[in-house]
C-alpha cells in the first residue's frame, strides 16, 4: 500500500538524515557548530522535522501493516 511505502521512506529518511548531520560533526569536531558555513543548521532542521512528525509512529503504522496487514488511518500527524 501506497500509505506504507511513504511512512517507511519517511523512517528511513529521517534515519539516514538524522546519522549524516551527526557524522559531519565527528569529522569537523565541535567547533563547526561555531563555522560560517552553519553546519549546525542542518542537524537542527532534521531535528525539528524529527519531532514534529515522530519516525516512532511512523515505525508503527509499517509493523502493524506487516503483522496485521491494517493500513495506517490519517492523523494530525500524517
Amino acid at each position: 500500500a501506497f500509505e506504507v511505502r511513504v511512512a517507511a521512506a519517511k523512517a528511513r529518511a529521517t534515519e539516514v538524515a538524522l546519522e549524516v548531520t551527526s557524522r559531519i560533526f565527528e569529522v569537523t569536531g565541535a567547533r563547526a557548530t561555531a563555522s560560517a558555513e552553519g553546519l549546525d543548521r542542518f542537524w537542527r532542521n532534521v531535528r525539528t522535522h524529527t519531532l514534529h512528525d515522530p519516525v516512532a509512529y511512523k515505525r508503527r503504522e509499517v509493523g502493524r501493516h506487516v503483522l496485521t496487514g491494517e493500513l495506517p488511518e490519517p492523523t494530525w500527524y500524517s
